[in-house]
Order: structure tokens, then sequence, then C-alpha cells
């Protein structure tokens, strides 16, 4: 099956570099001095999971025809770029092929299958963390679960997504298919929203949220919130209760990133648009139409939008201060 990459950031590079590096026909897409880097002088992948060197990858740009369909897209843009990157895909994508969100937050299943059809798309639950250590280089930095992949309507071609999972592992990406990706992706979106923008507001670590009783009975109200939208939705969940979650929570998620700052951070540090509405702000936009209040992600909403209008926010962070890109 042939391949392409749509987002050559930190964790596209490594989806399509370890599976063009497993001998799959991979085209990347992307901008910037890390694409550029690819494209001319080449890849490494290097971190946890060993270090991998290939040579200037196969490049499609939006504004070229490509040579022939591809068979499988993985989106991997940022969640506000997702309907953008969508239309200028849209015509690449083979008959029965699949298109995958490999991406943070939620609304990107619903403008995936507008465009190409419930059928077609694909939600990939994404834990595993990794960083642009400098151009041409992608870092993998931590590794919390597998890969989870899933289709959202039942007419989904099942053997070609079985073969994705497989072509994954295959490339050393922990991989497996699952029946109802939506209780994955609202696990990952809780844990994100708890921590990711929070985080990013004090400029504190996720253990350091966790640790303080303030920050912790803030995080439960987020939590508890998000548990009202999701039973309203019909969205199950991963464990029963808002308290049980966050139990889990406190013991099992946040201590084996305890020392890492919010991928948001950085995103402020830079000066670049967070994703926040695919995070706290999705949970505020399903919570209308329902009636119920969301005042705590609500708040937390309107501080990050505050902190993306200041320019000079960039300039208040320690240069060696890193962010992980872990996406639970």
């Amino acid at each position: 099956m042939r391949y392409l990459i749509m987002g050559a950031g930190a964790l596209g590079t490594v989806f399509g570099g370890l599976l063009q590096h497993a001998g799959y026909p991979v085209t990347f897409c992307g901008r910037g001095a890390h694409f550029d880097h690819l494209t001319t002088q080449g890849l490494t992948i290097n971190g946890i999971w060993g270090e991998f060197h290939l040579g200037p990858v196969a490049a499609w740009q939006p504004a070229l025809p490509a040579s022939e369909p591809f068979d499988i897209i993985l989106l991997c843009v940022k969640s506000f770029d997702t309907l953008t990157a969508a239309l200028a895909v849209k015509k690449l994508l083979a008959r029965h092929g699949l298109i995958i969100s490999v991406q943070n937050g939620l609304g990107n299943l619903e403008i995936l299958a507008q465009e190409f059809g419930p059928a077609c798309t694909i939600g990939a639950r994404v834990i595993f963390g990794a960083a642009i250590s400098r151009p041409g280089v992608s870092t993998v930095t931590v590794y919390a679960d597998k890969v989870l992949l899933g289709a959202i309507s039942p007419q989904a071609p099942t053997a070609t997504l079985a073969q994705v999972a497989a072509d994954l592992n295959q490339a050393g990406i922990p991989t497996a298919v699952v029946d109802n990706i939506l209780t994955p992706l609202w696990d990952k979106v809780l844990y994100n929203c708890a921590l990711n923008p929070l985080g990013a507001i004090l400029g504190v670590t996720y253990g350091a949220l966790a640790e303080n009783p303030a920050t912790r009975e803030l995080m439960l109200a987020l939590i508890q919130e998000i548990y009202q939208v999701a039973a309203a939705r019909h969205i199950p969940l991963g464990q029963p209760t808002a308290e049980r979650y966050f139990q889990h929570f406190l013991t099992n998620l946040v201590p084996p990133t305890a020392a890492h700052l919010p991928s948001m951070s950085q995103d402020l540090r830079q000066g670049r648009r967070t994703e926040i509405d695919a995070l706290n702000g999705a949970i505020c936009r399903y919570a209308a139409p329902l009636k119920l209040a969301t005042p705590y992600n609500q708040t937390i909403c309107q501080l990050i939008r505050f902190l993306e209008s200041q320019s000079s926010l960039r300039d208040q962070w320690e240069p060696g201060q890193t962010a992980i890109t872990l996406k639970y």
C-alpha cells in the first residue's frame, strides 16, 4: 500500500520514516526547515526506539498533482488545520482507501467523515511522544501504550485497516485495531484537558499539578464536566465515574510523565496557535446544545486564548525548557 504523510512534523516523520525504513512506499507533505531537510538531505529517527537513517524522502506539495492515488493518508496536522488539509488531499485518496486521523483532540473525525465519507475515516489514538531535535531529526521521547486504530462506520474496509496495523507493527510501531475508537480517544482527551492547558497557564510540570491540592481540585472539576458531556453523548469511557477515573489518573497516568511540561506550553512559548479548541473548547461546544454547563472548561479556554494573544509571552520562558508532544 502507498502511504501519504500529510503533516511532516515530529510524529508524522516518525510514522512515515519507520514505514519507509520497513520497505513501504511513503510520500511526505509538509513545510518549513524540517521538511526541507527531509527532502534534500534525508531523515534521522532516534530516541527510545533506536536510530534509523533515511536518504531524501519523496515529497508532494498541494500545488502539484500526484502521480497516482494513495491507499492510506495519515493526517498528522494540527486540529485547526484539519479541514484545509482534508480539502488539499481529498482527490488523492484511492477508491476504498483510508484517511487516518493521527491527531489530538475532538472534532477531527467529524470533518474527515464529511469530506471523505464515514467508511473511509479512521481514528487513531497515539500516546507516544516525539520531538524535532533539529531539522531532519525526529526523536522518540516517550512511549505510553500502543497505537489504537478504529473505524467509525461498520462499512469501513476491515481488511485494509488490519493491513495498516500489520504494516505499522512491522515498522516497529506497536499498533492494534479496536472496535470502538471513541472510548480511547475520549480517554485521551480527558488526560489532555485536565493537564495540558492548566500546566501551560501555570508554567509547571504535570507532576506539580498532581501534587497540589488546589490544582487537583481544578482538574477533578474539569474531568467531572467532561464525564457529564460524554454521558449525554452516549460515549462510554474507560472508567465508570469521574472520581474513579481521577484516582486512576493520579495513580497510573500522571507519574510516568510527571517531570514533563505540556506541549501547549511550547506552542505558547513560540507564539503558535494552540489546540485548545479541539480539547476543552470541543467539550464546551458539545455541551452547549445539550444545555450542560461547563464553567471550568470554559474558563480554561478563555485563559489560553488570552495567552495566545500575548505576543510577549514567548519571552517569559527559559530557552532550555522542553515540552513533550505526548498526546494522551
